[in-house]
């Protein structure tokens, strides 16, 4: 379709006539697209300049030529400018991509793509942070944040108290990074230091086995004792965890601006929902946690090391293994008893912070001390075995299982004692299992203490089945579940991923080049003699082998559920002999003339599709039929989480119960024998997605959209998580915010003091954009810039949002962040299976809009309310998104969204509503006829309409009440 035809710029007016100086900002926020700021300004990459910011965060405007020809065109024209709005756009896109590591330059295309599969491993400590804030956070003390003592009692005043699912969130933390840690130690210990370079034969001409594929570089580790070589291959998960936390935090994104709150460090009394409250974006309390895993990875390592089975392994001190465990033991109290991160200020004790260190120091010197006892010990009669590394790896997956498991009725469980209870899950289990895999029991008691460890991780599932029947969290994600979804979804990861890196290391050592013959040095050199070892010799743990058989388990499983929840009604919509008829949104808006008024009408005038043939229709109903599959997400991530479930419940601890071959279950031949093709595919996958993030001409991240939806929240779990770049935006736009209302832009103080209270504010957010939006009202209210700073909800500041997921995703996963007590929108259940997943809310929509015309008159109640009952603004209450946002009649918030969208959806319901505005499932900028998706929002008309609607909404500009300049234009008929 033609786009239409843009006025020829106007020769500007004399000085005596010019437009005066803008009084509203127009403030456009991109989404998880990464959308450049010429793009979110609908120009050319020439005709936009930056005024502020760096390269993470920056704010871009129309150039003074493309400006002027913007306010020239028409009203409703897509390039448009209002007079007396000023149209800025801030770009955050880089922040949650890769940040710059030292040397990242010099290491080129190859350093680029290992940094982005780091990246990509990182993902299962960024799904712990989820679930952190998927649980319900508790209400804030304001006790424990006062910096003078309470009467009577001296010293600081009292600090937050650790919550049960909090700290059980952090001790799944601590587990991922001590798995992560065992699985690289396999590799370099295990493997290359005890299976594929041997012992020296004895003699003159003294060789080493070693195996074929070992790398020449590593032959230097053939000619040493086997301490020396253990001590030195020792590094290797030391390095791991310090470029994990390299990678983690180069990512890091700071932000200080004179006029950020945050900078101030004021304490503010914590109140309302939690993205109201003042510490929220502010740097997260202390490092303990992240000294805390340094520490608990460097002792684990020192335990590999020494605890042996054999007494000649070369290890003077045998109590360091005992050692090693009080460290790892005091890691795991002191995360589960540091300070919850619920967003507030908390006054921090001084004890955790110091213990934190106390634990890395307590385990760097536990490590060094192995180091040493390696180094000093004797050369061993025969190879040691490390016996940690056989049994850690299986008990860390079963006690992780165990923590996830229990994370499906945290949100259900009522009382902090009854979530305390569920702690037991994951100690019964892992304690049933710890016995089978020491102790090997008798085949009788094996098999109980295997049926009470999954009776155990099975409990939780009863909770969850009552839930679901009695629908008492409907309008929770997965009934309540969440957490436990985020849990399972995230060992599951690391399960796989340390099988891959394991038994990928495994195959190629196995199957390498022939033979040659060993060449003795002599003079009591050691000779390097490279044969090609029995398959058995390259043995690598057991636990390994199943969690590479699981992950075949979770994606045979997952495929299924995948088909029967997410694509199921899709493929029977498929085979109907009728087109199944989607209804668009409505009041959707479109342009009453212009080369798309034809294809709008189209759309709009067409009541079902039996009228006859409509070309233009059939593609925009295949558009909504599409979108409406991926709106079942929310069932497709609930079938990757019963997957993992699923396969930890009959495959994982079944198997790990297996002791020298024989246990209650044999693997079969067939799903083994797929386990390493079924890794192999992955790690192609990774890699794959690596390089094509890695050739793109800007910095990418792995699978965008999880990562950015990931990325928004802040790293109070796992310390090694992606870094969260709303900690800079939402502080960041705020102080724009802040900058444009106070007239801080003005050098002289009584213009200022003239021109500052006419202003006003539209923030217009595209998807993503919404959440962080929303995040700044919220924190706008719940954190002043003075104590004599006007109310937020002052009616200076509207939001226009388009193609968001507010209400039926960031809503139900976190419902204590941004369900309907944080922003005021209706409860919203999940999606239904159905090829209209959204088709029951739809009829029930119209069923209470036809109630309602019926009893019209005076007292009728609307057909969707705008907000539940609450507390007035203003006072001191519980305050929502919503009542932020409406000063008059009707909230200052109109949300834009279209069936064709495969990523946005109404805010308030849908049904007729005063927020949600339907928006042309065309792209009216497009030269050719194209169906509008997810983008494309400010180029319609409906954009325009509802920019009006908002600016029209605020409050009169100033003490004359004259209204913000706009221009008023109907609905098309």
């Amino acid at each position: 379709m033609d786009s239409e035809p843009a006025s020829p710029p106007r020769t500007p007016p004399p000085a005596a006539e010019q437009e005066p100086a803008p009084s509203v900002l127009e403030l456009r926020i991109h989404g998880i697209a990464n959308t450049p700021p010429h793009g979110t300004l609908g120009l050319r990459r020439e005709e936009v300049t930056q005024t502020g910011g760096d390269g993470l965060g920056s704010f871009w405007v129309p150039t003074p030529a493309a400006e002027e020809r913007g306010r020239s065109l028409p009203p409703g024209d897509v390039h448009a400018i209002r007079a007396g709005v000023r149209r800025e756009a801030y770009s955050w896109g880089a922040m949650a991509r890769l940040g710059g590591l030292p040397f990242g330059g010099v290491l080129g295309f190859v350093g680029t793509v290992a940094v982005r599969l780091l990246w990509a491993a990182m993902v299962p400590f960024g799904l712990v942070n989820a679930a952190y804030w998927a649980r319900r956070i508790p209400d804030p003390d304001p006790a424990a944040h006062r910096r003078t003592p309470p009467a009577g009692r001296p010293g600081p005043g009292p600090s937050l108290r650790p919550e049960a699912t909090a700290a059980l969130t952090r001790v799944f933390s601590l587990g991922l990074t001590l798995l992560f840690v065992s699985a690289v130690a396999t590799v370099a210990l295990s493997v290359i230091g005890t299976r594929c370079i041997g012992l020296a034969t004895p003699g003159p001409d003294s060789v080493v086995p070693v195996c074929a594929r070992i790398p020449s570089a590593l032959y230097g580790l053939a000619r040493l004792d086997v301490g020396d070589r253990l001590a030195l291959l020792s590094l290797a998960p030391v390095l791991l965890v310090a470029i994990l936390v390299a990678v983690a935090h180069s990512g890091q994104v700071r932000f200080e601006s004179k006029f950020s709150v945050m900078r101030a460090g004021r304490t503010v009394a914590p109140s309302g929902p939690a993205l109201h409250r003042a510490g929220f974006w502010s740097q997260r309390s202390g490092s303990g946690l992240l000294w805390a895993h340094l520490g608990a990875a460097l002792a684990l390592t020192g335990q590999y090391l020494t605890w042996t089975r054999y007494a000649d392994a070369g290890l003077p001190a045998p109590w360091l293994p005992v050692a090693a465990l009080v460290v790892l033991l005091g890691a795991g109290l002191f995360v589960a008893l540091r300070t919850d991160d619920d967003g507030v200020q908390a006054v921090t004790p001084r004890w955790k912070a110091r213990a934190g260190l106390a634990v890395f120091a307590a385990g760097l010197l536990v490590w060094l001390l192995a180091c040493a006892a390696c180094l000093a010990g004797p050369q061993p009669e025969t190879m040691p075995a490390l016996i940690g590394l056989d049994l850690v790896p299986a008990l860390l997956g079963v006690g992780l299982g165990g923590i996830a498991a229990t994370g499906l009725a945290w949100r259900t469980a009522r009382g902090t004692r009854g979530v305390a209870a569920w702690s037991a899950v994951p100690v019964v289990a892992t304690a049933c299992v710890g016995v089978v895999l020491v102790t090997e029991p008798g085949l009788g008691l094996r098999y109980l203490l295997v049926a009470v460890a999954l009776l155990a991780v099975l409990s939780p599932v009863v909770v969850v089945l009552a839930a679901v029947v009695l629908r008492r969290r409907a309008t929770e994600g997965w009934n309540g579940a969440g957490p436990g979804v985020f849990l399972l979804v995230s060992v599951a990861a690391a399960t796989v991923y340390s099988s891959l890196l394991v038994l990928g290391v495994q195959w190629v050592l196995r199957y390498g080049e022939r033979a040659t013959t060993p060449q003795p040095l002599g003079d009591g050199l050691v000779g390097i003699d490279r044969t090609v070892p029995d398959p058995d010799l390259v043995r690598v743990p057991p636990v390994y082998t199943e969690f590479g058989t699981t992950s075949v388990v979770i994606a045979l499983v997952f495929l299924v559920l995948l088909v029967v929840a997410a694509a199921g009604p899709y493929v029977i919509d498929t085979l109907r002999s009728r087109t199944l008829w989607i209804p668009g949104a409505p009041r959707t808006l479109g342009p009453p003339y212009g080369p798309a008024a034809p294809a709008w009408r189209a759309v709009a005038e067409a009541p079902d599709p039996d009228g006859g043939a409509n070309p233009v229709l059939e593609r925009v109903l295949r558009g909504r039929q599409v979108a409406a599959m991926s709106h079942r997400v929310e069932l497709a991530a609930g079938a990757l989480a019963a997957a993992c479930y699923v396969a930890a419940l009959f495959a994982h601890i079944p198997l790990l119960a297996q002791h020298d071959g024989t246990g209650i279950v044999r693997v079969p031949s067939w799903l083994s024998s797929l386990a390493v093709p079924a890794l192999g595919v992955l790690a192609a996958t990774l890699v794959l997605s690596a390089l094509a993030g890695a050739s793109g001409g800007v910095p990418g991240r792995p699978w965008g959209l999880l990562w950015d939806l990931m990325c928004f929240l802040p790293r109070s779990a796992h310390p090694f998580g992606p870094p969260s770049y709303a900690e800079r935006v939402v502080p960041e736009v705020r102080s724009r915010v802040d900058a444009w209302l106070t007239g801080a832009d003005i050098a002289d103080d009584a213009e200022r003091a003239r021109v500052a209270p006419t202003r006003r504010v539209v923030l217009s957010a595209h998807s993503m954009g919404g959440v962080l939006a929303a995040a700044v009202i919220l924190i706008r209210a719940g954190n002043p810039v003075t104590d004599t700073a006007p109310d937020a909800a002052d009616g200076r500041l509207g939001l226009l949002t388009y193609g968001v997921q507010l209400r039926p995703f960031f809503g139900r996963f976190f419902p204590d962040l941004l369900g309907p007590t944080a922003t005021g929108e209706p409860p919203c259940t999940g999606p239904a299976w159905s090829a209209d997943p959204w088709g029951g809310q739809v009829r029930a929509a119209a069923a209470a809009a036809a109630a309602a015309a019926e009893g019209s008159g005076p007292g009728a109640a609307p057909a969707a309310p705008l907000t539940p009952e609450g507390p007035e603004p203003g006072s001191g209450e519980q305050v929502t998104l919503m009542s932020l946002l409406t000063c008059g009649a009707k909230p200052a918030w109109v949300n834009l969204w279209r069936r064709t969208d495969f990523l946005g959806f109404p805010v308030l319901g849908y049904g007729v509503n005063e927020v949600d505005r339907g928006a042309e499932e065309m792209d009216r900028s497009a030269y050719l006829f194209a169906v509008a998706t997810h983008s494309g929002y400010p180029a319609s008309w409906a954009y325009h309409e509802a920019l009006d609607e908002v600016l029209a909404r605020l409050t009169p500009a100033g003490q004359s009440g004259a209204q913000p300049a706009v221009t008023q234009r109907g609905e098309p008929g």
